[in-house]
């Protein structure tokens, strides 16, 4: 019998992966439920602490070993893509002792009594000492954590996003800068260049990526289907964008941002790889209840313009693993007093980043020229 416990992590991306390891780690068997298969198909660039994500996991990130080290774009701070750093993380949770992960397996329920904590589906019913939530902006096992605010709500902007080959841009990228613009279909725009697919970071063979804030797309998110009320309902594929709305986009990007970002977009819309994310925020009143906790995106919704999206989350990883440590384990009172401790010492901070976010959101909004 184990006698660290066992726990449930709903939700497979980057912080569901990093927490599962960082626990396993202390000897707790852990169980990851994805509900995708496989990678998903759709990805960006993202800064990376590769540090702290050796410290979370236990593996050096840096260095090839048992994994190989993870690559990264080296400029005023280190990024890769979310497909990297996913693939990195899923081979460290296959090579580490106590990690079991589900995929295609979809959370309907998470109960628990003051013995244990449990998640169904449609074909599975698993129950563990505790259950952690990282299960993104949507997040299910946030409503058990705080019912009176389970919603990450809508903050009047479409991020349209995705990862261009650098090697289709006819000019020189080095003097992505993005900027901002005083309209609403243009308000803001972040590129950068980022590993190419195969982790090659040589000149010419990366892949660039960028996020295009645009305010003007509330009322066809409504019409669209893709917000009810302050709720974000679905992120928009690239096949979900009508002809009318992609030849818009071309030609806002063809007259309101200058060569390379526009080359970048024309390339994006040209090829169809851009798709859009609504932005959401989520301040949160707490991060557990009983037996159940949240982390990561599940816990703390920000905008990408304050950043730090997944080093907030491992920060999470290292404070759930130091209070599982202290604790003993998490069988019996002590998986509650863990993720109490964990709380305790996220809380303020997850409360200010998002604060941090939603001032910046509001100063961006206020600036923008409307009809």
């Amino acid at each position: 019998m184990n006698d660290k416990g066992s726990a449930i992590v709903v939700g497979g991306s980057l912080t569901g992966l990093a927490v599962a390891i960082a626990l396993a780690k202390l000897g707790v068997l852990v169980r990851v439920i994805e509900q995708n298969e496989g990678m998903e198909r759709l990805g960006t660039g993202l800064g990376v602490d590769r540090p702290l994500l050796s410290f979370v996991t236990g593996v050096d990130a840096t260095r090839s070993g048992k994994v190989p080290a993870l690559p990264v774009v080296r400029s005023f701070r280190e990024t890769s893509t979310w497909r990297a750093i996913y693939a990195w993380l899923r081979a460290v949770a296959d090579a580490t002792g106590g990690v079991e992960v589900f995929q295609g397996r979809r959370v309907d329920e998470v109960t628990q009594t003051a013995s244990s904590a449990r998640v169904r589906g449609n074909a599975f019913d698993y129950e563990g000492d505790i259950v952690v939530g990282a299960d993104g902006y949507r997040s299910l096992v946030r409503r058990v954590v705080d019912p009176a605010n389970p919603i990450a709500r809508y903050s009047g902007f479409v991020i349209w996003r995705g990862l261009v080959e650098e090697a289709w841009i006819g000019t020189a990228t080095a003097s992505l800068r993005g900027g901002r613009l005083p309209y609403a279909e243009t308000a803001r725009l972040v590129a950068y260049e980022v590993p190419g697919r195969d982790g090659n970071v040589t000149p010419g063979h990366r892949q660039i990526t960028y996020a295009w804030y645009d305010a003007s797309r509330t009322a066809w998110l409504r019409d669209a289907g893709f917000l009810a009320g302050d709720e974000i309902l679905a992120s928009i594929a690239p096949e979900a964008i009508p002809s009318a709305l992609r030849d818009d986009l071309r030609r806002l990007a063809s007259t309101r941002w200058k060569s390379p970002e526009r080359d970048v977009l024309l390339a994006a819309l040209d090829h169809e790889i851009l798709f859009g994310t609504p932005l959401t925020q989520y301040l949160p009143n707490r991060l557990s209840n009983g037996r159940v906790a949240i982390v990561g995106d599940a816990a703390h919704v920000a905008s990408p313009m304050v950043g730090a999206g997944l080093i907030f989350g491992l920060l999470d990883g290292v404070a759930l693993g130091r209070a599982v440590a202290a604790a003993g384990g998490t069988t019996g009172t002590a998986g509650i007093m863990a993720l109490r401790e964990y709380e305790a010492e996220r809380l303020e901070e997850n409360r200010a980043h998002v604060r941090e976010s939603l001032d910046a959101t509001a100063a961006l909004l206020r600036g923008l020229a409307r009809p």
